[in-house]
This record gives structure tokens, C-alpha cells and sequence, in this order.
């Protein structure tokens, strides 16, 4: 009675042996783009062990912003709303010393003719003398919104601030990589992959945005 128990049991620990084992290998990565950057990235970035490089992350995860890096699809905060443009804050972000980064240069070719933060009812900051790049202090933990107007569209974001837990983690996992020693290209890839898995999409897309200059995208 005791061996399709031990049967079960031996079965249960080889797929969990499995499962692991997947975890830590890089998946097949795409490579719609055959340029060489591209394919010396996708084999670097296959040669290393994320269980090692940075303990809880795993292979999806890397798999998961190599194909978000080679995709050219963008979407919007909000439904049937246009896309937000590149570098400017939605979801859940950090903040850094000088507070939330805003960068406005992705859409100062259409021409920009107000911008507004708030908080509620409470409003925060406009950027001065026209200014593209601007930092806003953190002043509380609720969500922030803003509104972003051009001659050629209106735009409109909303955030909140990674609480503490959340930072440390990041923060912890992102010391843990700086001990890794590996190249730019791997090192930045496992940096976004660190961000996408705390839902810090606005980090991710501006390690994105390092990458895609240096392997030409």
C-alpha cells in the first residue's frame, strides 16, 4: 500500500525539481531584429543563471523584458486615450532624491502648451519658464494625477509612490546585481527585469529606452 505513495512523492519532488530548474534558465529568446548587438545580447543574457544573479528572480521574468525591449507596441493609461509618452510617470513609482522625475522632450515637437499636477483637489506644480525636464517633491502618498495638453493631443497620468516595503526590496535586488559583475547590455536587461516584476513600469521603460540606444533599436 506504501509504494504508489512513494511513487506519488517521488513524482511530486521530480516535477518540482523541474519546475525550479526552469526557473533559472533564460527562455528561448526572439530575435526579430538579426542585428549582432542584438543576437551577442541574446547570448550573454542566455548564459547567465538569474537564481544566482539576483535570488527571486526567475527566467520568465528575463524572458518577459527581452520581449517587451524588441516590441514596438505602446499603450495608453487610459482607455481610447492617447499612449503616454516616454518619460513621464504612471502607476506605481520611485522616487528619487529630488523627488518624481517629469520629461516632457518625447512630445515638445507637438508643441506644449499646458501642463498641471494635482493631487485631488490640490494643485502641485506647473513646470517654470517652459522647462522640459522638471523634479516634483514628494508630498504625500496618495495618488497623484496630470494632465499634459499639446496642439496635437491631451494627455493624462496618474501615480502613486512605491511605499517602503517595496523600495527595500527593489532596492536590496538591485545591490545584489551590482555584485553580479556582468556586461552593460546583461546588467541593464536584469535591471528592467528587477522593475517589471515590481510593476515599476516607468523605471523599466527608461532602462528600456538605455538599451534600445545601445543596441541600436
Amino acid at each position: 500500500m506504501l509504494k504508489p505513495i512513494l511513487v506519488l512523492s517521488l513524482s511530486l519532488s521530480t516535477a518540482i525539481a523541474a519546475h525550479a530548474a526552469t526557473d533559472c534558465s533564460v527562455p528561448p529568446l526572439s530575435q526579430s531584429d538579426k542585428s549582432a548587438p542584438v543576437a551577442e545580447a541574446a547570448k550573454r543574457l542566455r548564459a547567465t543563471d538569474p537564481c544566482k544573479v539576483v535570488p527571486g528572480l526567475s527566467g520568465k521574468s528575463l524572458g518577459s523584458v527581452w520581449a517587451g525591449l524588441l516590441s514596438t507596441k505602446k499603450t495608453g493609461g487610459r482607455r481610447l486615450e492617447p499612449a503616454i509618452p516616454d518619460g513621464m510617470p504612471n502607476g506605481t513609482v520611485l522616487a528619487g532624491s529630488a523627488g518624481v522625475h517629469f520629461d516632457l522632450r518625447a512630445v515638445a515637437g507637438e508643441g506644449i502648451r499646458s501642463f498641471l499636477l494635482a493631487r485631488g483637489a490640490q494643485t502641485l506644480a506647473t513646470p517654470a519658464n517652459g522647462a522640459l525636464e522638471f523634479d516634483v517633491p514628494v508630498s504625500g502618498g496618495d495618488a497623484y494625477q496630470w494632465t499634459l495638453v499639446t496642439r496635437i493631443a491631451t494627455y493624462h497620468g496618474e501615480y502613486t509612490l512605491a511605499d517602503a516595503a517595496e523600495r527595500q526590496e527593489v532596492e536590496q535586488q538591485l545591490a545584489q546585481l551590482d555584485k553580479a559583475g556582468l556586461d552593460p547590455v546583461a546588467r541593464l536587461l536584469y535591471q528592467a527585469a528587477i522593475y517589471d516584476d515590481a510593476n515599476l513600469f516607468v523605471e523599466r521603460d527608461r532602462v528600456y529606452a538605455q538599451l534600445r540606444a545601445m543596441l541600436a533599436l
